[in-house]
């Protein structure tokens, strides 16, 4: 939809110059100007608005985080590891599980078409492949947590992961959230 408005706000613009600024010598033309203003519209995307849907292809940026239309998306409901996350398996082991839950994520898409709708705070959606619910079917493979007050859908999904030590489950990790949280508060204190 942002793609439209670029187009018509540019072929506005265009007209209006031509209209009101008209050339009193009637050797140069308005062509390059106009189509300028054309091209710039074409290349112009504003954020994503609440309730537009977003289809695509998507890069997995961590596994919570996808880009769609080259626009950020949070996966909506679950928490899960950033991706230079570290946790540790069931023998104290470290392994990259922010990376591992990327890549999981990345091979459950593969190439196939992601569509996002928008859904409580800004940035997050609840994305699908076909019909499957990204969001759900990380939790289900544990490599994600979920928030129980948002999409208290996923806690089942989650507990038979706990149950079957899938994921994140099959050692210690820190919660993502909380993982984030701290992460913020600390960028907020070193700006002030």
């Amino acid at each position: 939809m942002s793609l439209y408005v670029g187009i018509l706000l540019a072929c506005a613009a265009g007209l209006a110059g031509t209209l009101l600024c008209p050339d009193d010598r009637g050797d140069r033309s308005r062509l390059p100007l106009l189509a300028a203003l054309v091209a710039g519209g074409l290349g112009w995307h504003g954020p994503a608005r609440a309730g537009e849907i977003l289809r695509g292809p998507a890069q997995v940026i961590d596994g919570g985080t996808l880009r769609v239309g080259g626009r950020p998306v949070s996966l909506f409901g679950i928490a899960a590891p950033e991706a230079d996350a570290t946790c540790a398996d069931a023998r104290d082991r470290p392994y990259p599980c922010g990376r591992d839950a990327a890549r999981a994520l990345a091979d459950r898409i593969g190439g196939a078409a992601v569509t996002c709708e928008p859904r409580g705070e800004a940035g997050a959606a609840l994305c699908r492949v076909g019909e499957a619910d990204l969001g759900a079917w990380i939790v289900a493979q544990g490599l994600a947590l979920p928030d129980r007050d948002l999409a208290p859908d996923y806690a089942p999904a989650a507990d038979r992961a706990w149950g079957r030590r899938l994921g994140l489950w099959s050692g210690v990790f820190q919660d993502p959230a909380e993982r984030r949280g701290r992460r913020a508060a600390a960028a907020l204190g070193a700006a002030g």
